[in-house]
C-alpha cells in the first residue's frame, strides 16, 4: 500500500502537541509542542480558589504553531496526509455564542475568565456540584450513574452553571457551551452553528450526563429545578454524538492554508486525553493504562456482558464505548499527581528565587543559570536521596489530596496532610512521603475497581512521570505489588489520536487492528520488591487511617 500519513493532536494542560505518523508502518515522522502563552504567564489563574482558565486564543495560536511547524518541515508529505484526530483535557468547557465563537473572543469579554475555557482541574463550581448531587438524589432516575454515583465539580454542568452565575452579563450571549475537544473539530471543519456541532461520545457521556437510557441529557425539568439559566444551553446542545474513530467532517480551505495542509483532510471526532492515552498505551481487556501526568488517570475496559448491571461507585466514569467502542470504559485516578511534585519543587525553589534572584553580587546571566539549575535538579536530587532512606513504619506519612480527591469517591474540598514530622525530618523524607502517597492512592483505586469486578491483570504506565521518574514508578510497583510496563511511546495520548485518525480515514477496520501496528512495545519493566511491599502494606493501613482522620476533621464545622 502507498504510504499515507495522519496527524494526531493533543491539547493538554500546558501545551498543544502535533504528531505526524506514517499510518502504514507506524513510523513517527515528526512532532512539535507549542505552549499556551497566556497560561504560561499565569494569566486567569487563581490557585487559592482553584480557578484555572485557558483563553481560547491560546488554543488557536498553539494549534497553528505546532501543526505548521511539522508541515513546513515535511512539505513533501503534505499531499499524503489524509486525516487529523485530536484529544484534549476534559471537562474543559466554554460559553459560546450562536456562531460557536467563545465569548472571550469578543472584545468586551476578552479578559473575563468566565468567558474562557474552564480547565479540567478548576474547582470553582464546587457549590454547584453540591447542588447538582443533592438534586440528583431526589430524582427517579440516577443521572450520576455513569460518573461513579457522584457528579464532580470537574464536570461540565458545574462549570457552566458557575460561570453563568458568577458573570451574569454573559447570559445574554451564551447560546451554548462547548468542550475544547468539540470546539477544535468544529473550528477546523467550519461549523458556525453551535447547535450543529458534532460532539464526541467520549466526553458527552463521561462529563455531560448524556446517556442512551434516559434519551440523551436529563430532561428540561431537571435543569429548571437546578437553575433555569441552564435551559437555553440545554436547548442548543446536539443530542447526537460520535465515537472517536468516526469522521465529523473535512478541513476547510481557510484552515488548510493556516496549517499548511490540503483542503479536505478528514477530521475525526474529539476525544478525552486520558482515554486517548489508554488507546495509545495499548489498552485491552484486563490491562489498566495509567496516565501519569499532572493528574493521574487510570483507564480500564471490560466486556459489557461481563459487567452486566454492575455500577462501580465512586470512580470518575463508567461509560459504554468511552475508550473502546465495543467495551465498557472505566476511568479512575488522582486529581493531582505530577502537580504534587511540582508543588514540592516550587516550595523548595522559593529560597533560591527569593535570595539568589535578589543577589546583586552576581550578574543576571549567572543568576538565572543558577536558578534554572536548581529548579531543574530539585526533584532528581530529592529522588536520589529518597532512595537512600531507611524507611520504617514511623517515617513521615502523607496524603495526596493537594487538589482534592478524584477517586475512590470524589471530594474536591479535601486537602493534603503530612504527619510524623520532627526536627530531624529532611526534604528527602517529605519528598518520599508525597511519592508514597501517590502510590497508595493508586493502590486504593485498583483495589476499589477489583471489589466491583473490574479485572486488572497488567499495568502499563504512560505520561511524563512514567518516562522520567523511575523512583516513583518503582514505588508504585512495590505498593500495588504488580509489575509495571512503561510504554516506549513518549506521547501516548497523541498516539491514541493518531490511531483514531487512521480508522476515521478507513486505513484500518478497527482500533484494535490499528493498535497492532501503531502501539509501541514496553521500554522499561518494573518488578515489585516483596520485602518492601510487606512494609508498605503496613504503612498503607496508616495512610488510610490518616485519610479518614483528615477527611473527618475537614468535614467538621467550627
Amino acid at each position: 500500500m502507498k504510504d499515507k500519513f495522519v496527524i494526531g493532536l493533543e491539547f493538554g494542560t500546558d501545551s498543544a502537541r502535533a504528531l505526524l505518523v506514517n499510518a502504514i508502518n507506524g513510523k513517527e515522522i515528526d512532532t512539535e509542542v507549542a505552549y499556551y502563552p497566556r497560561w504560561m504567564d499565569g494569566k486567569y489563574t487563581n490557585k487559592s480558589i482553584a480557578q484555572f482558565r485557558h483563553h481560547p486564543q491560546d488554543y488557536i495560536e498553539s494549534l497553528q504553531k505546532c501543526v505548521r511547524a511539522v508541515t513546513d518541515r515535511h512539505q513533501e508529505l503534505v499531499d499524503a496526509i489524509v486525516s487529523i484526530s485530536l484529544d484534549t483535557t476534559a471537562s474543559t468547557p466554554c460559553l459560546v455564542d450562536k456562531t460557536c465563537t467563545p465569548l472571550a473572543m469578543k472584545k468586551e469579554y476578552s479578559d473575563n475568565p468566565d468567558a474562557m475555557f474552564v480547565v479540567w482541574k478548576d474547582h470553582t463550581g464546587q457549590p454547584e456540584a453540591d447542588e447538582i448531587n443533592a438534586l440528583i438524589a431526589k430524582q427517579p432516575v440516577n443521572y450520576s450513574l455513569h460518573t461513579g454515583n457522584f457528579y464532580s465539580a470537574e464536570n461540565y454542568w458545574c462549570k457552566v452553571l458557575h460561570t453563568l452565575r458568577h458573570s451574569p452579563e454573559l447570559q445574554k450571549e451564551a447560546y451554548s457551551a462547548i468542550e475544547i475537544c468539540d470546539y477544535i473539530p468544529a473550528l477546523l471543519t467550519g461549523c458556525t452553528d453551535a447547535s450543529k456541532v458534532k460532539f464526541g461520545h467520549c466526553c458527552a457521556a463521561s462529563k455531560l450526563m448524556w446517556a442512551e437510557e434516559w434519551g440523551g441529557y436529563p430532561p428540561a425539568e431537571f435543569f429548571k429545578q437546578l437553575d433555569p439559566v441552564l435551559i437555553p444551553i440545554l436547548e442548543h446542545l446536539p443530542n447526537d454524538n460520535y465515537s472517536c474513530e468516526k469522521s465529523i467532517g473535512t478541513l476547510t480551505a481557510e484552515w488548510a492554508e493556516k496549517l499548511g495542509l490540503k483542503e479536505g483532510v478528514i477530521i475525526g471526532a474529539g476525544n478525552v486525553d486520558s482515554h486517548s492515552g489508554g488507546v495509545g498505551g495499548g489498552i485491552t481487556y484486563g490491562t489498566m493504562v495509567m496516565n501519569l501526568g499532572t493528574s493521574a488517570c487510570f483507564m480500564s475496559v471490560m466486556p459489557k456482558e461481563e459487567m452486566g448491571n454492575t455500577i462501580v461507585e465512586g470512580i470518575f466514569g463508567q461509560v459504554d464505548g468511552s475508550i473502546l467502542s465495543n467495551m465498557v470504559g472505566f476511568e479512575s485516578g488522582l486529581s493531582s499527581f505530577g502537580d504534587d511534585f511540582a508543588w514540592f519543587k516550587n516550595l523548595m525553589s522559593w529560597p533560591v528565587k527569593a535570595i539568589v534572584g535578589k543577589d546583586t553580587s552576581i550578574d543576571e546571566t549567572t543568576k538565572q543559570r543558577l536558578i534554572e539549575a536548581a529548579e531543574d535538579n530539585i526533584l532528581r536530587e530529592a529522588a536520589k536521596e529518597a532512595e537512600k532512606l531507611n524507611i520504617t513504619i514511623d517515617t513521615p506519612l502523607a496524603t495526596d489530596w493537594f487538589n482534592g480527591r478524584r477517586a475512590p469517591y470524589t471530594n474536591n474540598t479535601l486537602t493534603a496532610a503530612v504527619t510524623g514530622l520532627n526536627l530531624s525530618t529532611t526534604a528527602a523524607e517529605i519528598y518520599y512521603a508525597i511519592a508514597e502517597a501517590t502510590a497508595f492512592a493508586t493502590k486504593s483505586c485498583i483495589d476499589h475497581n477489583a471489589k466491583y469486578g473490574v479485572i486488572t491483570n497488567k499495568l502499563i504506565g504512560i505520561g511524563g512521570i512514567a518516562q522520567k521518574s523511575p523512583f516513583v514508578v518503582q514505588l508504585l510497583s512495590d505498593a500495588v505489588n504488580m509489575p509495571i510496563e512503561v510504554s516506549d511511546c513518549k506521547q501516548a495520548g497523541t498516539l491514541g489520536s493518531v490511531i483514531h485518525a487512521t480508522v476515521a480515514a478507513g486505513l484500518y477496520p478497527s482500533v484494535a487492528e490499528a493498535q497492532k501496528v501503531l502501539c509501541k512495545p514496553a521500554s522499561q519493566r518494573y518488578q515489585p520488591d516483596p520485602q518492601r511491599h510487606a512494609l508498605l502494606e503496613r504503612r498503607y493501613e496508616r495512610y488510610k487511617a490518616l485519610g479518614m482522620f483528615t477527611e473527618d476533621e475537614q468535614g467538621k464545622s467550627y
